[in-house]
């Protein structure tokens, strides 16, 4: 017999936030005031992005939710040369995507990032079924897919399966995180998101 005990080397991960029905309640509104064309700024193979004018409300939430990501991770980022500088909202943006669109494996601009999803039309169990992706040793249809490495320098996933249940679930990370979203199929109805960055100003 001998003795064993295995290590998990510390390592930065992700927030998972339940956004609470205010904060909801002002984001879809700033969803409905949203006008400016910013698809051309962004990765994503979709329809529709559109530039977000946070309200007092959001800043406030995601200020203390970027507090709680670094309390809980112990996380300091790098300051920039910009004198009394802090963490700060810098961009937000509402996607609108539709059936066999996708975004493509990508990082984001500054310290953090985050999504929060609005409306699900689809369930990932259901898409699963469809004849193209029922027998698959990889199974994403209709995922959020975070990428990652190992110590070895290996590429690892985490999919978040999509469904009407995942709406008002923000998730919140470095902004240098891989990430991807793959499509859905079946429903003329669009998956709508909010996607947004922070960083040094």
């Amino acid at each position: 017999m001998f003795q064993s005990r295995p290590i998990t080397p510390k390592n930065d991960g992700w927030l998972e936030v339940r956004v609470p029905p205010d904060v909801m309640q002002d984001v879809w509104g700033m969803i409905d005031d949203a006008k400016r064309d910013v698809k051309a700024k962004l990765a994503g193979n979709i329809s529709t992005s559109k530039e977000m004018v946070p309200t007092d409300i959001f800043n406030g939430f995601i200020d203390k939710v970027c507090r709680e990501y670094q309390r809980k991770f112990d996380y300091k980022p790098r300051q920039t040369s910009v004198n009394n500088a802090s963490i700060r909202l810098h961009d937000l943006w509402a996607n609108w995507q539709y059936q066999t669109e996708f975004n493509p494996s990508h990082i984001h601009f500054g310290v953090f990032s985050f999504v929060i999803w609005m409306k699900i039309p689809i369930d990932t169990r259901e898409q699963m079924q469809l004849p193209f992706a029922s027998k698959t040793s990889s199974p994403c249809v209709s995922c959020f897919q975070f990428e990652y490495q190992t110590i070895l320098g290996n590429r690892k996933t985490f999919n978040y399966p999509m469904s009407p249940e995942m709406e008002g679930l923000m998730v919140f990370f470095p902004a240098e995180l891989n990430h991807l979203v793959y499509p859905f199929y079946g429903t003329d109805e669009p998956r709508i998101s909010v996607a947004g960055n922070m960083a040094w100003v």
